[in-house]
């Protein structure tokens, strides 16, 4: 069986982490988000997949190859304009062939999805397009201890999974912007074929845009069981309990890491400095003496300064924050952004403009410093 994996989506230049890197290259502990979903992909026996990513398919090829693992062959396919969800499935007609076939979202986090069993229950069912749905969060709960849908009714999202039939393909246009659920779905109900929705078990976390990024990444650090399938894999050296610190990156004595969190490969942590998790501190990072990370992420090589401190954030590749400064519920990017994004998103920083002027440092951080802080030993 195949998979076509959509990686692209529509993001008008309002994200400035866009710009950086698609949203699917966005790291999540160690690796990009697209390679849970080809994990979650092959662990259903599927390894061969192709990727959409409508003007950015080259990035992920980089990122990504053909072959990342001996069992897994990825074949990209690329437009620049704009087709839609269906759009990109008709552009692999040829590559499918004549077999049933898995949609997934790339820039989405499948924690706990068992695709075997979705593809078992479409193919029992004799549809044409299965939809996997995700219960409300209020019923979610009920449906995971009884597994039964039956038992009440369930009010169903969509979470961007369709198990397909070749057969829908021909419903498709070969040009223009063609949706999946807007589209697609009422062509094939016309047509007589069968079209049902499924809930699933589990849960698929969408990473839309800069919120839902940190809030997926609280949600998968602070729920024990979600980030064992994203840290199994970690070397680490010896750490408390929900502490990832590789082997080599570097930790003051006198620094401090409050789980959960993630400190990557090169490194390194000042004395004196706290790391608060949720957090995770990206490959060659620095996080300078008395500097504060809280509920942020930081991608490679990100510079927080001496005594800065930084809560809800994200810091794109190589950003600084320089010292003394504050930063909260933003996104710190490496490359300057225009004068309508920086109308737009005025909660993110480009602290390599002029104009940018650093926050006087607040006294409750610096208690919060206090806290955290190991107590100095007497010399």
């Amino acid at each position: 069986m195949k998979a076509v994996v959509l990686a692209g989506g529509q993001e008008y230049g309002q994200c400035p982490l866009s710009r950086q890197a698609p949203r699917a290259l966005w790291p999540l502990i160690d690796k990009p988000i697209i390679e849970s979903v080809l994990a979650s992909l092959k662990e259903a026996g599927i390894g061969e997949m192709a990727i959409s990513a409508n003007g950015r398919t080259h990035d992920i090829m980089d990122r990504l190859g053909t072959h990342p693992s001996p069992d897994v062959t990825i074949h990209y396919s690329d437009d620049p304009l704009p087709r839609g969800a269906a759009g990109c499935l008709k552009d692999c007609e040829q590559w499918l062939g004549d077999e049933t076939f898995v949609v997934v979202p790339g820039a989405s986090l499948l924690v706990g999805v068992n695709l075997a069993e979705l593809i078992e229950q479409h193919k029992a069912s004799g549809a044409a397009l299965t939809v996997a749905a995700q219960p409300d969060p209020e019923d979610q709960a009920d449906f995971e201890a009884t597994g039964n849908a039956a038992t009440r009714h369930l009010a169903l999202k969509p979470t961007g999974i369709y198990v397909c039939e070749p057969s829908v393909l021909q419903h498709i246009k070969t040009r223009g912007y063609q949706d999946m659920k807007e589209q697609l779905i009422p062509k094939l109900v016309a047509a007589g074929l069968k079209v049902r929705a499924v809930p699933i078990r589990g849960r698929v976390i969408a990473v839309r845009n800069e919120e839902c990024y940190l809030n997926a990444m609280v949600e998968v650090m602070d729920d024990e069981e979600a980030r064992e399938a994203f840290t199994n894999h970690l070397p680490t050296k010896a750490a408390g309990s929900g502490i990832w610190i590789h082997p080599e990156a570097y930790v003051h004595p006198t620094a401090r890491i409050v789980g959960p969190a993630y400190i990557g490969a090169g490194a390194k942590i000042d004395a004196d400095a706290v790391v608060i998790g949720p957090a995770i501190v990206g490959e060659a990072c620095e996080v300078a003496a008395e500097a504060v990370v809280h509920e942020s992420i930081l991608w490679r090589g990100a510079r927080v300064g001496r005594g800065a401190m930084i809560e809800q954030a994200v810091m794109s590749a190589d950003a600084v924050v320089a010292a003394g400064v504050e930063v909260r519920g933003s996104i710190v990017v490496e490359k300057g952004l225009s004068a309508a994004e920086r109308q737009t998103l005025r909660g993110s920083w480009d602290l390599t403009s002029a104009d940018v002027t650093p926050a006087e440092p607040r006294k409750w951080w610096k208690r919060l410093l206090a806290t955290f802080r190991p107590a100095r030993q007497p010399v």
